[in-house]
């Protein structure tokens, strides 16, 4: 044991960060300056400590600070940390219209989700089975969260050195005894999103009195869904000021048919085409748009399909878990321990309804097969053909068949279930055998995903071959006669799309204790070794498989791959001098086709109680994952953009998939910071990290590739038909130059009052400015991303191009008063401005001036009341003023429209209220 002094007080309450600070100013006021600690393992390190002696920056999210958010899911709980950030993340909202199948995935210091480092007690948990680069936060069971620590500081040398941004580790509640109930039910202002959730945790058996402790856990939650009509910013994919626009394919778009005239090697002349033909515009343009279910657009003097009410902001999600932790004591120094959780996730996603032309067929590899003509073609001997519309606007075409757009109305809108499955359970030993600890344990992963489609998804064959040269089809109507609806609605695919298991076996052993004794106090050391097995099944069906199911964009093909890694690391603890002390820590990982070893050395000086000076330096390395490397390359649809040789706008082919030739992700990171007490009562924390990643694997942004088709580097990338049409862009993944990004975390708080009469008052501050981000791309271009979009000729940053902001600052402001049974908190979120993409009507070739968005911040608040024996009520409001998101006109990467659904809830004004019971 030892004793704890003023700034090793100050210390534990600031690695106990939070986002919200009754118990910190509770803590503080309690504890007795000569309170012992006991000696525990914090994440970043396998050497048993005081808490209080760490050199790297830990931030601890305890049980009461997650209660004071309201938060009900882990995405909700993480998009409160400064240091994460949704660019190379994802979040729910970004699953409409987008192959996500309902993961939600962290991204410390914006370096990607695949860099960021999330444990369950200090075990790695299975990445999401579909992505294969992540884990799905929202798979960790929140109710059975104890505390969650954040490492900030990346490439670990106890958990793997691929933990190039940091380390999550959530802590699961153990050895509990007794009863706990909970439950929580919210809804917002404007509709929509309501939710309801329930808990119980029941524990059993006294660890140290009876041997042995059992603790289970279960959840069961809805989250309701909402849409765009639903909300008065997203209702429209564009407005008609020229700021943005963004629309979807409407019925009634016509092109030229330019059929392929030549023999192929049979001497037989194929039923394809030689082109996607050249735009002939809209019929109804000018006239009456709503007949077929569109909307006049001012921008472009044309029918736009408004896609925007009909997509959701927020999917709709049920959740269930169960967790359980069973400790049994050998002796009193030994024991077995089994600990793990399984949860189940379903989120349903309702959509538009499914769009034709024929650049979306021509990925489908199903007419070539059928030997037919991959458009949707309207005769002359039509009743609906447009012969004076084309006899006044394009008379060479007139007479002659042509191409034409449709959106399948009577198909239904498009529905689909994801269904999300984890698996996480250890079993081992663990205790102290002649002094030194020892930790020995097997741990299997699963994740499981799978997807269903419901309605609206037609085989595109089957709609193309019953709507091309059909007299009886009008493509300018919204609806077809009954007769054709039922036709139409019959060529729906209903059931499964994909399902896909990756799994991991692994045997993690290590032991820690005193090593020797040096003049400034006793030296510590740890050893340790993993073996992990790694597999990936990933099985599409046959119709995803074959590219023929409308709005996947493409085919799928199957993946089925596996490896083996090993690891050793040792650490060092030694103090130098009585107040200097340093950590030292090196790993040693092997892949089937890597091997690197990567150092990592702290050091943390005190020269005064009220200071504490501390530093690290570290070089990590990531094997790309299975599905990086090994993913069949396959084509699909990119989002929408203007082609700058051709001025077309609109969707292109893209192939996209794996790359087996990729190069290892090497990092190299620096830090540091100081921890002062100023007065009694408060204390501040500055801390600059530095990260370099080389060799980033990534893939371009194909408006990028377009963008820069005249650079060498990307020329070959961009495929084009005789009529100069792009045909297909390669986007794979690729080894990247690299990425530069360093900043400051700032954790100041302040105990500005305790007294008997009103109770204690206190405050904190939480923040993140972000100093550079800079990526390399592969032609030498340096990309300098924080704080905008677009770079000087208004072409996407690569960085961003998926989706999310580097904002160069972001904090939350938390005021917390404690008084008796009662207690309040505010809290305010905030964000910087940045500088957005261009406005839609501006002529890039005269002008570049990307339009400003502004600062953002909404203020949650919550009262507390615990006055009854046993039971916890809290009642709360997050966006206390529904403040709606600033208008933004985005790089098209989300189908929400309007806003950034990245950095801004849609449930807006959430009132909720939640109690527990203890039994």
């Amino acid at each position: 044991m030892t004793k704890e002094t003023v700034i090793s007080r100050s210390l534990r309450l600031m690695f106990s960060g939070t986002v919200a600070f009754g118990a910190i100013a509770g803590a503080h006021a309690q504890t007795a300056p000569e309170a012992p600690i006991a000696r525990v393992e914090i994440t970043g390190s396998s050497i048993k400590r005081a808490q209080v002696e760490g050199a790297l920056p830990v931030q601890t999210v305890t049980r009461e600070d997650i209660a004071k958010t309201g938060a009900t899911s882990t995405e909700a709980l993480l998009a409160s940390i400064t240091a994460n950030t949704a660019v190379g993340g994802t979040v729910s909202a970004q699953g409409a219209g987008a192959s996500t199948y309902g993961l939600a995935a962290a991204s410390l210091r914006g370096l990607g989700s695949n860099k960021t480092l999330v444990l369950v007690n200090g075990r790695r948990l299975a990445n999401f089975a579909t992505d294969g680069t992540s884990v799905d936060i929202n798979s960790i069971p929140l109710a059975a969260v104890d505390h969650v620590e954040i490492l900030k500081d990346g490439a670990s040398g106890v958990y793997g050195s691929d933990a190039i941004g940091g380390v999550i580790n959530f802590i699961l509640r153990n050895n509990y005894n007794g009863v706990e109930v909970t439950g929580y039910g919210s809804g917002t202002k404007d509709g929509g999103g309501r939710n309801t959730k329930a808990s119980i945790i029941a524990g059993f058996g006294d660890y140290d009195e009876d041997r042995y402790n059992f603790t289970v856990s279960a959840d069961v939650g809805k989250e309701q869904a909402i849409y765009g009509r639903q909300r008065g910013y997203a209702r429209e994919s564009w407005n008609n000021n020229g700021l943005r626009d963004a629309s979807a394919t409407p019925s009634g778009n016509l092109s030229t048919f330019n059929p392929t005239t030549t023999p192929n090697a049979n001497g037989v002349i194929p039923n394809s085409l030689a082109s996607l033909g050249s735009g002939l515009g809209n019929p109804l343009n000018g006239g009456d748009c709503t007949a077929n279910g569109s909307q006049f657009d001012a921008n472009t003097g044309s029918c736009r399909f408004n896609s925007a009410g009909a997509v959701p902001l927020f999917p709709d999600v049920t959740r269930a878990n169960v967790s359980a932790n069973f400790r049994f004591k050998l002796n009193e120094q030994n024991e077995f321990f089994m600990e793990g959780f399984h949860s189940e996730q379903k989120t349903t996603t309702n959509e538009q309804s499914s769009p034709y032309s024929a650049s979306f067929l021509s990925t489908d590899n199903a007419f070539a097969s059928a030997n037919v003509y991959p458009a949707i073609i309207l005769s002359p001997s039509s009743p609906y053909y447009p012969a004076s519309y084309l006899a006044a606007n394009y008379p060479t075409v007139n007479g002659q068949p042509v191409t034409v757009s449709y959106r399948a109305f009577d198909g239904g809108g498009r529905s689909h279930d994801d269904h999300a499955k984890m698996s996480h359970l250890v079993m081992g030993f663990r205790g102290t055998v002649k002094g030194y600890d020892y930790d020995v344990a097997y741990t299997h992963n699963s994740s499981n995903v799978s997807e269903d489609t419901i309605s609206g998804y037609q085989s595109q064959l089957a709609l193309v071959k019953l709507l091309s040269n059909n007299n009886a089809f009008n493509p300018f109507a919204a609806t077809q006669s009954p007769a054709l609806a039922q036709q139409i609605y019959a060529t729906n695919y209903v059931g499964n799309m994909i399902n896909s298991t990756l799994s991991n076996d692994s045997l993690n052993a290590r032991i820690s204790g005193d090593l020797y004794q040096l003049p400034a106090g006793m030296a510590k050391f740890a050893v340790g070794a993993s073996m992990t097995d790694e597999k990936l099944d990933l099985n599409p069906s046959a119709a995803y498989q074959s590219g023929d199911i409308s709005g996947y964009g493409g085919q799928t093909l199957p993946l089925s791959a596996s490896r083996n890694s090993s690891a050793i690391f040792a650490e060092l603890n030694a103090p130098i001098l009585k107040n200097l002390e340093a950590d030292l820590a090196v790993r040693t990982d092997r892949y089937p086709n890597a091997t690197a070893t990567n150092p990592k050395v702290s050091f943390r000086y005190q020269p005064l109680q009220q200071v504490l000076v501390r530093a690290s330096y570290g070089r990590g390395f990531r094997e790309a994952a299975l599905p990086e490397l090994n993913n069949p390359q396959t084509l699909g649809t990119s989002a929408s953009f203007t082609d700058p040789k051709t001025n077309t706008f609109g969707q292109f082919n893209v192939l996209t998939g794996g790359n087996p030739n990729l190069k290892p992700e090497k990092s190299e990171q620096t830090s540091v910071g100081f921890v002062i007490d100023p007065v009694p009562g408060a204390s501040i924390a500055i801390d600059y990290w530095k990260i370099n990643v080389n060799n980033l694997v990534t893939s371009l942004s194909p408006e990028f590739i377009v963008d820069h088709e005249n650079i060498p580097a990307y020329g070959s990338l961009v495929q084009r038909d005789s009529a100069g049409n792009i045909t297909q862009i390669t986007s794979t993944n690729l080894n990247a130059g690299g990425l530069k990004t360093a900043g400051i975390d700032l954790d100041a708080r302040w105990t500005i009052a305790k007294t008997a009469n009103y109770g204690t008052f206190a405050t904190r501050l939480n923040g993140t400015y972000v100093t550079k981000y800079d990526m390399t791309l592969p032609d030498g271009t340096v990309q300098q991303s924080v704080a905008r979009t677009v770079d000087e000729t208004g072409s996407p940053l690569n960085a961003v191009a998926n989706g999310g902001i580097i904002l160069r600052w972001k904090h939350q402001l938390a005021f917390d008063w404690k008084y008796q049974n009662w207690g309040v908190n505010l809290t305010q979120n905030f964000q910087s401005g940045y500088h957005d993409a261009t406005r839609a009507d501006e002529d890039l070739e005269k002008s570049v001036t990307p339009v400003r968005v502004g600062a953002f911040s909404t203020w949650d608040s919550q009262v507390s009341y615990t006055g009854v024996k046993n039971l916890t009520v809290r009642v709360g409001v997050k966006n206390l003023f529904n403040r709606q998101p600033p208008e933004i006109i985005g790089l098209g990467n989300y189908f929400q429209a309007g806003y950034d659904p990245t950095y801004y809830d849609a449930h807006g004004a959430t009132g909720y209220v939640s109690a527990s019971y203890k039994f």
